[in-house]
């Protein structure tokens, strides 16, 4: 949290000689420029975030002066259902608080793959992270009631969707979500009874108006990779944006509204 508080002595020796008049003009003041302070800080995030959505440019908040306290303050909104803002390990570095589905999906952090769909923010389609957790059977728990996928909204479903969870490198394959695709190039035998022996797996379709070969999943791509660690490095440098604001702008407010109240 950034403190607004008077430390211009020419300010201070004021509210001494005129304590109403630049009292009134001071908190005014502060006022303003925890405003200006908002405004810098909301066009910084839109410097240092890559297309950061309304959600996050909404979240700087104003405590004005009261009670003739003469200090203001800007900080982010309290949040909801969490200890603290997900934006203050941008400000402060530490470790960022894992998404609800990472919490489901082994408590770590996650990045997205190749093959994730992405919103026009820069996130995972929660659409797909819905998909997975239907399909590794872990929906209830992520979203408080059964909506895991069964046999018969698999049978239902016409664009099937399957996901693999890789716990440890293989080969070329790295830990995290895969989803299996399809090819018409059968897998081998052993592939084959791998992938057929796999829990409530149906990725595999036969054609009962032709001769032709069954159509198994064949192959995995990336959609969401074990991360690093969920340590973040700060991009916001919220305290030097404010006190540089705060620096250029305070003075000029005040004796602005001090001659304007002193002129009445």
């Amino acid at each position: 949290m950034f403190d607004l508080k008077i430390n211009d002595d020419g300010v201070i020796e004021m509210l001494k000689a005129m304590p109403k008049t630049a009292g009134r003009a001071a908190e005014i003041s502060l006022d303003q420029t925890a405003r200006d302070i908002k405004q810098a800080v909301y066009d910084e995030m839109l410097r240092v975030f890559d297309r950061p959505v309304r959600y996050t440019l909404n979240s700087l908040k104003i405590t004005p002066t009261r009670n003739h306290n003469m200090q203001a303050s800007v900080w982010f909104k309290e949040p909801d259902r969490m200890q603290q803002h997900y934006l203050v390990p941008q400000v402060k570095g530490g470790k960022r608080k894992l998404k609800g589905f990472e919490r489901v999906l082994g408590e770590r952090e996650y990045i997205p793959g190749k093959f994730a769909r992405m919103t026009k923010a820069g996130n995972v389609s929660p659409g797909q992270i819905r998909q997975i957790l239907s399909v590794l059977k872990k929906a209830e728990r992520f979203a408080g009631y059964s909506a895991n996928i069964t046999d018969r909204s698999r049978k239902r479903n016409k664009k099937p969707r399957d996901y693999v969870w890789i716990r440890r490198k293989r080969g070329r394959l790295l830990p995290g979500i895969h989803e299996r695709f399809i090819t018409r190039k059968g897998l081998t035998r052993a592939a084959r009874r791998d992938a057929m022996r796999r829990d409530g797996s149906r990725m595999y379709q036969r054609s009962t108006k032709s001769r032709h070969k069954a159509v198994y999943a064949r192959g995995l791509r990336p959609v969401l990779l074990y991360g690093k660690g969920n340590q973040v490095t700060p991009l916001l440098d919220f305290y030097g944006v404010a006190n540089k604001e705060f620096r250029l702008s305070f003075s000029d407010h005040f004796w602005r509204n001090f001659n304007r109240i002193l002129s009445r």
